[in-house]
């Protein structure tokens, strides 16, 4: 039973507060994509496969985004047409190459070694982005008609509780951590 609490404490504690800034933040860019992003993307999206993967790429590279922050973005982004290979590159692409990790890689390795990584993860990302939209093609789905139909199993009410708990959760953690800071802050 302490296993158990103990498991508890540190997923809905821990856990949770190391990617509430993330999560947030993903959610609240998928928000924008969701809201600003015309209808019409799929149509474009469709027309350049290749163009709209490399922007992905480009997009997801510099980024500073973790696997946490780009899930919502790569789903409403999916949402809004755009075809399941480039929001896999930008899946791929934007956890492996933030400007930290790059910055490590440079000064541990050398600028060549970056060079070659960056690369390599770019290659990678793009042979899987067009092996998922082969795979879509094949099977005759339609990314943005299946993304999001997992919520018409859930009730509404069930969606919003769970939803107003989660938040409420954040919150209770940030709060609990601001007067851990202060009270190790004023016992120093």
């Amino acid at each position: 039973m302490k296993r158990l609490k103990n498991g508890l404490k540190y997923a809905y504690g821990e856990l949770l507060t190391d990617i509430a800034k993330p999560f947030t933040i993903g959610i609240f860019i998928a928000g924008i994509i969701t809201f600003f992003f015309p209808d019409d993307l799929t149509l474009w999206a469709n027309d350049h496969q290749f163009l709209s993967m490399l922007m992905m790429l480009a997009a997801g590279i510099p980024m500073y985004v973790c696997a946490t922050s780009s899930t919502p973005i790569a789903a409403a982004l999916i949402l809004k047409g755009l075809n399941p290979g480039a929001a896999l590159v930008f899946l791929l692409a934007g956890p492996a190459t933030n400007a930290a990790t790059m910055n490590i890689v440079k000064n541990l390795f050398n600028t060549r070694a970056l060079v070659i990584y960056l690369s390599m993860i770019s290659i990678c990302s793009l042979a899987m982005g067009f092996f998922v939209d082969f795979v879509y093609t094949l099977s005759g789905i339609q990314a943005s008609a299946t993304v999001g139909q997992a919520s018409e199993l859930i009730p509404y009410p069930v969606q919003l509780a769970a939803a107003l708990i989660l938040a409420l959760l954040i919150v209770y953690n940030g709060i609990a951590n601001i007067r851990r800071a202060t009270k190790h802050a004023h016992s120093h």
